[in-house]
């Protein structure tokens, strides 16, 4: 589980990202990010709308795109809001997928450089 400071929670900073954030997006993901210099963290919040399917769906897809970024995080550049959304086409695919698309939006946008 990502500790507190790492997690997006507040109302005001998801506002923030939505309107004045930059937008990347794949098959499976969409990423919204901004720079905030006034954080020392990268902070981040995941979000499964209720067109991909039932309750128990959405949140192993949550719980496995927290996981994929939580073994990555340590290469993400810092001073950043991000927000992934899942698409529908993310039902159904595997751990090893799911990673690969989340580290290609990471490279597109230069907040990490490996893999």
């Amino acid at each position: 589980m990502l500790k507190r400071r790492f997690r997006l929670k507040n109302k005001h900073e998801f506002k923030k990202t939505y309107q004045n954030g930059k937008t990347v997006a794949n098959s499976y993901l969409v990423l919204y990010l901004i720079e905030n210099k006034e954080i020392d963290d990268s902070k981040v919040a995941f979000a499964v709308g209720k067109r991909i399917g039932k309750a128990v769906v959405r949140n192993k897809i949550k719980r496995i795109l927290r996981e994929v970024y939580r073994k990555n995080m340590q290469a993400v550049k810092k001073n950043h809001y991000l927000i992934f959304i899942a698409r529908a086409k993310i039902k159904g695919i595997s751990y090893v997928n799911i990673e690969k698309s989340m580290l290609a939006l990471l490279n597109k946008t230069g907040l990490i450089s490996r893999k």
